[in-house]
């Protein structure tokens, strides 16, 4: 049943309250929390997603609600949000470290760059990961999963009944550990080589000694960083697609929308 001109004022909290649980999706998913999409941007999409949306389960806060239950009511709602786009954005810092740690090995760490996107320094190698790692994200459709998932919230958590849960701990823990481990996974090729490259420039600083290895090493291993790189995400490209795809399962699993 639509809401009538009279009623507006006292749906305004139901609203705050959808707009919370869907801000905290904006702040802090994959694409939609970067700061390279303008704040405006982001703002916009979260109005007009909450007036979508807020017809449909605003008649379920109680109208007599109190200030300090719709305060509390706020921020559990906003941590809905924050939890779930934390979660998947985990999944994509595992290309970020893999391709810094590549980056340290390779030598080429100390040619960093401004990021003003995340306002930081970064590695050229760990942007590289990362972008690819986003267009994975994309191709897969993470960016609709992720916004299908915080919808589907609002049919199993109700406005004003969030509690925070040890499914949610869990879940935070299980995509670190997956992370951690798809990290390893692409980086472990780099790193091979660039070892079997060290031990070999070793043997042969030692055979020839005129031959200038500094010069030479340098750029060899940043070309063998860079192929063995290229090679790996291609051989891994099937774990990538995993590592995404169970990482949106265990977040509607956290939030028992399976």
């Amino acid at each position: 049943m639509p809401w009538s001109i009279l009623e507006i004022p006292m749906a305004l909290p139901a609203y705050a309250l959808v707009l919370f649980r869907i801000s905290g999706l904006m702040l802090t998913a994959p694409i939609f929390g970067s700061t390279a999409i303008p704040l405006r941007v982001r703002s916009g999409l979260a109005i007009v997603m909450a007036a979508m949306i807020f017809p449909l389960v605003g008649r379920d806060v109680p109208v007599q609600a109190s200030v300090p239950i719709l305060v509390i009511g706020g921020i559990g709602e906003l941590m809905i949000g924050i939890s779930m786009g934390l979660a998947l954005t985990i999944i994509l810092t595992a290309a970020t470290v893999s391709g810094r740690m590549v980056g340290q090995q390779a030598g080429i760490a100390l040619g960093q760059v401004f990021d003003p996107t995340q306002n930081e320094q970064v590695t050229i190698v760990g942007q590289v990961y990362a972008i690819v790692m986003t267009l994975f994200f994309l191709l897969l459709g993470g960016h609709r999963a992720a916004i299908s998932a915080l919808l589907d919230t609002f049919g199993t958590i109700p406005l004003l009944s969030f509690q925070f849960t040890d499914s949610i701990l869990l879940l935070l823990i299980e995509m670190l550990t997956s992370a951690f481990l798809l990290g390893l996974r692409l980086a472990g090729p780099v790193l091979v080589a660039l070892f079997l490259t060290t031990v070999a420039l070793g043997f042969l600083s030692r055979t020839i000694p005129q031959l200038n290895i500094l010069s030479v090493g340098f750029t060899l291993r940043v070309i063998i960083a860079l192929g063995a790189g290229s090679i790996g995400f291609t051989v891994y490209e099937d774990a990538l697609v995993q590592n995404i795809s169970e990482g949106l399962a265990l977040v509607r699993e956290a939030f028992a929308l399976t």
